[in-house]
């Protein structure tokens, strides 16, 4: 499948849509360097390209409703940049910033953790995609990623209500000896769950 580099709009979402990976982008006033696409493997029609802004790169956002840590590089999709009647134009290359912005959006989307269940669908493809074998080889991974993820929150969530329960009993007996001796662990579980239990407003 031959990938070139097109104008991009707020509805440029399908996968015969994709541009390459690096392509630098200008709304007419900032730049910005497409560094992923966002596939759903329920609808692997579809692919939301992502992008990082120039600025953002220089200055990571701090603003408060960033769900991401203060001081990370947002991806931003093309509704977030692009109004109604607007289209992201192909800019004049620039192969270090886009080497930049890719490199270190990768690096965050691997160190970010799995907040809640709208984050579960969503498998990000940082490189190209450049065949049809490429593409369903990758659809059949973001099946099971997908799958997997599900099975990590329900472990974390049924883990952390566990080491709750734990702390509490403790409360109730009055030491972690007899919280220990009682549910039948180690004092080192119920010394974990203290530790682990979510500080009071």
């Amino acid at each position: 499948m031959t990938i070139t580099p097109k104008p991009i709009t707020e509805d440029t979402n399908r996968m015969s849509d994709r541009s390459p990976l690096g392509t630098r982008y200008t709304d007419g006033t900032e730049t910005y360097t497409l560094v992923a696409y966002s596939i759903d493997p329920l609808s692997p029609q579809y692919a939301r390209p992502a992008f990082v802004a120039d600025n953002d790169l220089t200055n990571p956002s701090t603003h408060w409703y960033d769900h991401l840590a203060n001081g990370t590089l947002p991806l931003l999709y093309p509704e977030d940049i692009c109004g109604e009647d607007e289209t992201l134009t192909v800019a004049a290359e620039d192969s270090e910033t886009s080497t930049k912005a890719r490199t270190a959006a990768v690096k965050q989307y691997q160190a970010r953790p799995y907040r809640d269940t709208g984050e579960f669908s969503r498998v990000m493809a940082f490189g190209e995609l450049t065949t049809d074998e490429e593409l369903a080889a990758f659809i059949e991974f973001a099946k099971t990623e997908v799958e997997l993820r599900q099975v990590q929150w329900k472990l974390e969530h049924v883990s952390r209500e566990r080491s709750e329960t734990i702390a509490r009993i403790c409360d109730l007996k009055g030491s972690q000896q007899a919280a220990a001796q009682t549910l039948g662990v180690n004092q080192s579980t119920v010394s974990r769950a203290l530790r682990e239990r979510p500080e009071l407003p």
